[in-house]
């Protein structure tokens, strides 16, 4: 019928959350397991820093070459994330 809908089906949790949960599971119980753990949110944080400092860059540069530039650059760290829409 045409101006009938469909159900939504539900959603399921990506494959990816699923492996990370459990690869944390495995590794917390053992002093390299923490290590790792350590370093990897250690790692997210200089991560989460640099793109914030980008984005301010890009809002608040005294030149527009300088927006442009932090504005690119925050363009290209943010195109690893999986949830952000590529385009140019």
């Amino acid at each position: 019928m045409p101006g009938r809908r469909h159900r939504p089906t539900p959603r399921t949790r990506p494959a990816c959350t699923v492996t990370a949960t459990t690869t944390v599971l495995l590794l917390a119980p053992t002093a390299a397991g923490r290590t790792v753990l350590t370093y990897t949110g250690v790692g997210l944080l200089l991560l989460l820093t640099l793109t914030a400092t980008l984005a301010l860059g890009a809002a608040y540069a005294p030149s527009p070459a300088h927006r442009t530039a932090a504005r690119r650059t925050l363009h290209l760290l943010l195109r690893l994330a999986p949830w952000y829409p590529d385009r140019p």
